[in-house]
């Protein structure tokens, strides 16, 4: 292995020696061009060439094909370089070029001098090979000129081990290169966080909102099991809803995890899914009286917000909130939608067991949204109240071949 090593980075070395070739041409025939065309003549074609080569050396994928030999034969761990170099990367694979055409013809004189040296060494005891001494007397060439072999084939290979220690220094990242990765890290990790908070505040809305409905429609059910089967039964149905309701929502979480585009849109609800959310809350108890304008026009992102907002309210007063009516009014004003839901609070105000995270997610959602939300205490109440803005509503249609009565649906416990 090491063998093959040291074998592969002389390769290198002489690699250099072939890029060498077509610039020691070009310069050779320039100065035979000058010598006979006159040195203006050498000079108006030299410095155009000059630049030329030059040029050739930061072209796009210089860079990239001496990180490839360098891995390939060097045995350097590079990583890939970005698709868009910057200068100074590019410079320095240009100086890198360089070296290794400077290290190439240091290795190919070492090779071609040493080894016909060797050759004629070996050959000198019976061979005349002037200035080199012949006969008994140079017995000594022999053993020289065999041990000029491993000094040949080492030359290029003790350079090779060189320009493996040099090349992550000029074909590495570079400090820019570098900050520009730390940069797309922090990125990455700041938009994973941020998914990570929204799959929580996803759970929080749907799941446990779901969960505390069954929790109390179960209670409900069990005390009066032997009284009203008829309560009963509906309770369980409820609960069998609800449940299919949180699994599609749990898909849906699931699906954005797994990145399927698919799963992420399938079941995201809104309001015109408000009155499933609104029969699931009476069903588990609480007496609610709504009063919804119709959400036509209403933009898809805030329609799912507003959803989740009176998701979230009705999940607080159902966990929270004391015996009493609850009233809810869903109003689609001229510049967004105005929520407000009023319960009855516990005695001392909100009393609040858990982590409260529920109304922070949803005043987060909403302000990103440009909009506002308030909840907390008022007079023995629990108010809560959202705008979120949006476009005007659309125009109402002409009352000819209207069919059905006013855009406004109240919905009373």
């Amino acid at each position: 292995m090491v063998g093959t090593r040291v074998a592969r980075r002389a390769v290198h070395v002489l690699l250099g020696a072939v890029v060498l070739l077509p610039y020691l041409a070009a310069g050779w025939v320039l100065v035979r061009t000058g010598t006979e065309a006159g040195a203006a003549v050498g000079w108006s074609l030299g410095v155009p060439a000059a630049a030329a080569g030059a040029a050739v050396l930061v072209l796009p994928g210089v860079r990239e094909l001496a990180t490839t030999a360098a891995r390939a034969l060097l045995d350097v761990p590079l990583p890939d370089p970005p698709v868009r170099s910057l200068p100074g990367a590019r410079r320095r694979a240009a100086a890198w070029i360089v070296l290794g055409a400077a290290a190439g013809a240091v290795g190919a004189a070492a090779v071609l001098w040493l080894l016909p040296t060797a050759v004629a060494l070996v050959q000198a005891p019976w061979v005349a090979r002037p200035p080199l001494p012949t006969g008994p007397g140079a017995w000594w060439a022999v053993p020289a000129g065999v041990l000029l072999v491993p000094v040949a084939v080492a030359v290029p290979a003790v350079i090779g081990a060189g320009q493996a220690r040099l090349a992550p220094r000029f074909l590495g990242p570079g400090r820019e290169e570098r900050l520009a990765v730390e940069l797309a890290r922090a990125r990455d990790r700041a938009e994973r966080q941020a998914g990570r908070a929204r799959l929580a505040r996803e759970l929080h809305d749907s799941v446990g909102h779901a969960l505390t409905v069954t929790t109390l429609q179960a209670g409900a059910a069990a005390e009066l099991l032997d009284t009203d089967p008829a309560f009963v039964r509906r309770a369980l149905t409820a609960i069998a809803d609800t449940g299919r309701a949180a699994l599609d929502e749990l898909d849906h979480v699931l699906g954005v995890l797994h990145d399927d585009e698919t799963d992420r849109t399938a079941v995201v609800r809104d309001l015109d899914a408000l009155d499933g959310l609104l029969d699931g809350a009476r069903a588990a108890g609480l007496d609610l009286v709504a009063d919804v304008d119709t959400a036509a026009g209403v933009p898809a992102t805030v329609s799912r917000e507003a959803y989740r907002v009176v998701q979230e309210g009705l999940t607080n007063a159902l966990r929270h909130g004391t015996p009493g009516r609850a009233h809810l009014a869903l109003r689609r004003t001229g510049d967004g939608v105005g929520i407000e839901l009023v319960n009855p609070a516990a005695a001392g105000g909100r009393g609040r067991s858990g982590g409260g995270r529920g109304l922070a997610g949803a005043g987060a959602r909403v302000d990103l949204l440009g909009g506002t939300l308030t909840a907390g205490p008022d007079d023995g109440r629990w108010v809560l109240r959202a705008r979120l803005p949006c476009g005007p509503p659309p125009v109402a249609p002409s009352p000819i071949g209207r069919r059905g009565g006013a855009g406004t649906r109240r919905r009373a416990g």
